[in-house]
C-alpha cells in the first residue's frame, strides 16, 4: 500500500570531491521509491560531516552557516509537504518545482485556451484561415465539457496538469463524444500545442504531455475507380440542388481543388498559363502554397454553363461544405457507389484516377494540389490496381522481348 510520507536526508557526495578536498553536499527526498536530489551549493570536508546528524561537525562561522541553512531547507521542505498534503494534490515532482518557486503560475488551462483563441482569431486571413480557427474553438468547447464531466469544476491550474489528464481526455473524447481515433489525435495534437506556447512564454516549467504519444493510424482514403466516376457523369438528376452538387463534385475530380478553394473562385483566378491555355492559378485558402492547374475540358465546360448564375462575386455556385457533403451522399447511394462520398473524395479521385492512373508524376500532382512536399500528395495519390497493370504490363512486354 502507497504511503504519502516522506523522507530528507542530507548526503555528502564523496565521489565528486574537488580539488580543494571537498565533497558537495545533497538533500535528497524519497517518497513510494521515488527520489529527487536537490543541490545545496556547498562543498565540505568529508572528514567534518556528521552523517548520523546530517549535520557539519564544529561551531565555527562556516559549520554554523551550512548548518542553518540545511535546517530551514528541511522545515521549509516539510512545510511544503504539509500544504499540499492539505490541498490533496501531493506529487515529487511539485514539491521540487515549487521548493524553486517554479509553479506558482496563476494560469489556468481554459484562460490560456482563451488566450491562444482569442490571439488565433486575431490572424484570420493573415497567416491562418477561418477553418484552422475552427477546430481549436471546437476544442475549447470540448475542454468546457470535459472538466466538471471528470473533475466537477470549470477550470484546473496548469501547475496540476498531469499526463493521466491527456489519457483521460482521450478517453473522454472516444467513449463519451464518440470521436475517431484520427480525429482525436488532432484534439490532442492541438491541446499540446497550448501547452507548448505555455512553456515558451514560461507559464509553465515544462509540458506534462510530452510522454503522451498521440499517432494517426492509416485508414482507407475514399476516391472514386474511372467506372465510379462515369456513373456519377452519365447520371441525370431532376432536381436541381443535386445537379448541381454533381457539377460541383466532377469540377473537383478534374481539377484537384479542395472545397473552400472552389467555393472561393472569381473570374480573377482564370489567368492564361505558360502554354497559352487556362488554367486556375490560386494561393490555398488552407496553406497559402501555390497552385497551378491546367483546366481539363469537363471543368472548362462547368464554368462556361455555370457564367451566368447570380450569386456575388464567385465563379461558381456551392453550398455549404456541410449541405454539399450530405448531398454527395444522396448522389453516391442514387449512382450505386457504396462509398462514403465527401468532397475529400473529389480531390483523392483526381490525384489517384485521374492524374496518377493516366501517367501524370506525384510531383506534378503535388504542384496541382498545392502541396508543400510530395510526402502530403502520396496520402493522396494511392498506386491504384489499374496502375500497377499498366506498369508491370510494360514489364512484361520488356521481358517477351528479351530486354530484361
Amino acid at each position: 500500500m502507497s504511503k504519502n510520507n516522506i523522507t530528507i536526508l542530507i548526503v555528502i557526495i564523496k565521489s565528486k570531491i574537488n580539488r580543494n578536498g571537498r565533497a558537495p553536499l545533497y538533500i535528497r527526498v524519497s517518497q513510494n521509491y521515488q527520489r529527487k536530489t536537490i543541490s545545496t551549493g556547498y562543498n565540505v570536508d568529508p572528514k567534518k560531516w556528521d552523517k548520523a546528524k546530517m549535520k557539519v561537525k564544529g561551531n565555527d562561522e562556516e559549520a554554523n552557516a551550512i548548518n542553518e541553512y540545511l535546517q530551514q531547507t528541511k522545515s521549509k521542505l516539510v512545510s511544503l509537504y504539509n500544504d499540499m498534503l492539505k490541498q490533496g494534490d501531493f506529487h515529487l515532482d511539485k514539491l521540487v518545482d515549487r521548493f524553486f518557486g517554479r509553479d506558482y503560475s496563476p494560469m489556468t488551462l481554459m484562460e490560456l485556451v482563451k488566450y491562444h483563441n482569442e490571439d488565433f482569431k486575431k490572424r484570420i486571413g493573415i497567416d491562418y484561415s477561418f477553418s484552422t480557427y475552427e477546430k481549436y474553438d471546437i476544442l475549447r468547447k470540448k475542454l468546457e465539457a470535459f472538466l466538471p464531466f471528470k473533475y466537477g469544476k470549470q477550470d484546473i491550474r496548469l501547475r496540476d496538469l498531469t499526463i493521466q489528464f491527456a489519457v483521460d481526455f482521450d478517453y473522454y473524447l472516444k467513449s463519451h463524444d464518440n470521436n475517431q481515433h484520427n480525429t482525436v489525435v488532432k484534439y490532442i495534437i492541438n491541446l499540446k500545442k497550448m501547452i507548448n506556447m505555455a512553456v515558451t512564454n514560461d507559464w509553465m516549467v515544462k509540458s506534462p504531455f510530452t510522454k503522451f504519444k498521440a499517432s494517426f493510424k492509416d485508414v482507407e482514403r475514399i476516391y472514386l475507380s474511372l467506372e465510379e466516376l462515369k456513373a456519377i457523369e452519365n447520371k441525370e438528376f431532376k432536381m436541381e440542388r443535386l445537379s448541381l452538387i454533381k457539377d460541383m463534385f466532377l469540377f473537383q475530380c478534374y481539377t484537384g481543388l479542395a472545397y473552400s478553394d472552389m467555393a472561393k473562385l472569381t473570374l480573377d483566378d482564370i489567368k492564361s498559363g505558360i502554354d497559352g491555355n487556362k488554367w486556375i492559378i490560386i494561393n490555398r485558402k488552407k496553406t497559402d502554397v501555390r497552385s497551378a492547374i491546367p483546366l481539363l475540358p469537363y471543368p472548362l465546360m462547368l464554368i462556361e454553363k455555370y457564367k451566368d448564375h447570380k450569386k456575388g462575386k464567385y465563379l461558381l455556385p456551392c453550398y455549404s461544405i456541410q449541405k454539399f457533403n450530405s448531398y454527395l451522399q444522396e448522389i453516391a447511394d442514387l449512382c450505386g457507389i457504396n462509398k462514403n462520398l465527401t468532397s475529400h473524395a473529389g480531390r483523392r479521385t483526381f490525384a489517384t484516377t485521374v492524374a496518377l492512373a493516366n501517367g501524370v508524376s506525384i510531383e506534378t500532382i503535388s504542384k496541382i494540389l498545392g502541396h508543400s512536399t510530395t510526402k502530403i500528395t502520396h496520402q493522396y495519390a494511392v498506386v491504384t490496381d489499374l496502375k500497377v497493370s499498366q506498369e508491370m504490363g510494360i514489364l512484361k512486354g520488356k521481358m517477351n522481348k528479351g530486354a530484361v
